[in-house]
């Protein structure tokens, strides 16, 4: 029997027909001929069952391999290698943990005093420059800072640092050369002589065979100590003019030279406990370190 198309008839009253009429006589319901298939349109299919098992595994199925031998063996690998890692990172920076900064910002109002005293006359007889021991075991050798005047300290040195900053402004804008980059001139030139400094100093260090049980830490208190005669210097040139500056710099480079040979020495006689046959050897290199306070502190002072 030959199929008609009615008149009018939209494209799925059209496949309706078809069905009805391939139904009744005997033809399979639902499938129409190639000219009734509207292309591209998408049909959803039912997942296969190769599909379905992925999908349930996605969704929460245990995967064989990562509860087997092999899942196993990578997880402890990959335990090991971070705790190798956090170790690592433990032993590269631990001088920068929380204790070891708490130590060295463990200071008082009496303490402050006294160190800026030291600093700037180093050379009176009350100061021993000898570390007290910690009593308590367990912690660090020696005492902190609120006990021990001898003790170093970061809370003078970076406060010397930001007044140094402040004051090189200061003298910028009376002069009128102050520009925005200025601050950044001086804290850039402030870290570089910082670290200089301290460079120097941890191969001076070495040169003298002192055992590498000087944390890094202390090292850079002793470093940073430069920038004290300096403000100095700088606020007697704001005050005072010119030859006031030149003389108080004179000062303050004289007392810091001091301040760095004594203790210098007493890191080498109570910590590494040499005298003997190269000792001049060491006066020559505590001399050098000394008169490089010179140009070090006269540099500073330029750069305001």
């Amino acid at each position: 029997m030959a199929y008609q198309q009615p008149y009018g008839q939209s494209f799925y009253g059209q496949q309706q027909a078809y069905g009805q009429q391939a139904a009744v006589s005997g033809g399979p319901a639902g499938q129409y001929p190639q000219a009734f298939q509207q292309p591209n349109v998408y049909v959803p299919q039912a997942p296969s069952q190769a599909g379905a098992n992925v999908a349930a595994g996605s969704l929460g199925a245990a995967d064989p391999f990562m509860t087997g031998l092999a899942g196993n063996v990578l997880q402890q690998s990959s335990e090991t290698y971070f705790r190798r890692g956090q170790a690592f990172v433990q032993s590269r920076m631990g001088f920068l943990s929380t204790s070891a900064l708490h130590y060295y910002f463990n200071i008082s109002g009496d303490y402050v005093r006294n160190k800026m005293l030291m600093l700037m006359a180093p050379f009176l007889r009350r100061f021993d420059y000898n570390r007290k021991p910690e009593q308590i075991s367990g912690g660090h050798k020696y005492m902190p800072a609120r006990q021990d005047v001898n003790a170093p300290d970061l809370y003078i040195p970076l406060m010397a640092i930001c007044t140094y900053c402040i004051l090189g402004s200061i003298v910028r804008i009376g002069s009128g050369r102050f520009t925005p980059d200025t601050m950044y001139g001086l804290a850039s030139s402030a870290a570089g002589a910082w670290v200089l400094h301290l460079v120097i100093l941890k191969v001076l260090l070495f040169l003298l065979s002192i055992p590498g049980g000087i944390p890094t830490l202390e090292v850079a208190c002793y470093a940073g100590y430069a920038f004290v005669p300096v403000c100095f210097s700088m606020l007697a040139a704001m005050l005072a003019g010119h030859y006031a500056y030149w003389g108080v710099w004179a000062y303050g480079a004289l007392c810091m030279a001091i301040f760095s040979v004594r203790t210098m020495k007493r890191i080498l006689y109570q910590e590494a406990h040499q005298f003997g046959a190269e000792a001049a050897v060491y006066n020559y290199m505590l001399l050098g370190l000394g008169v490089f306070q010179f140009p070090l502190t006269a540099w500073l002072a330029v750069r305001r």
